[in-house]
């Protein structure tokens, strides 16, 4: 799942070249055979669609989920008119790419921090922590 910070511009126009770090995911289609909501497109606009199976974690829109929404999700459950591909973001996804300049670990029960760096940081998603919480 790909997630912003909040703590820069989504989309980045002030400044261009950080558009490529925006696109960085995807690439783990191809690397670690992934499911990446962010690769596919609105049906009859584009040859890339998501299996039926995974359908649901389509993301109708290309812009990453802001942490802030995530969190609520992760601790509260997931509001009234949450989109279905976020509802169960953390036992549907693996991982979380979080967007924009490196924050403290938001969830630290519930995240892993894999990698950093000065424009995303790269969570794995603890399972464990799920099944304790329940």
């Amino acid at each position: 799942l790909i997630g912003h910070s909040g703590e820069a511009d989504d989309p980045p126009l002030r400044d261009l070249s950080e558009y490529p770090i925006y696109n960085v995911p995807v690439l783990a289609v191809q690397y670690a055979d992934a499911f990446v909501p962010n690769l596919f497109t609105a049906a009859g606009k584009q040859p890339v669609t998501a299996k039926p199976a995974w359908q649901r974690l389509d993301v109708p829109y290309s812009g990453p989920v802001p942490l802030a929404v995530l969190k609520v999700i992760a601790e509260q459950g997931a509001p009234h008119g949450t989109p279905t591909f976020i509802r169960a973001w953390p036992k549907d996804f693996d991982f979380l790419y979080l967007l924009g300049p490196h924050v403290a670990d938001p969830m630290p029960d519930l995240l892993e921090q894999v990698m950093a760096a000065p424009r995303f940081t790269l969570y794995r998603i603890r399972k464990k922590a799920l099944a304790l919480a329940r």
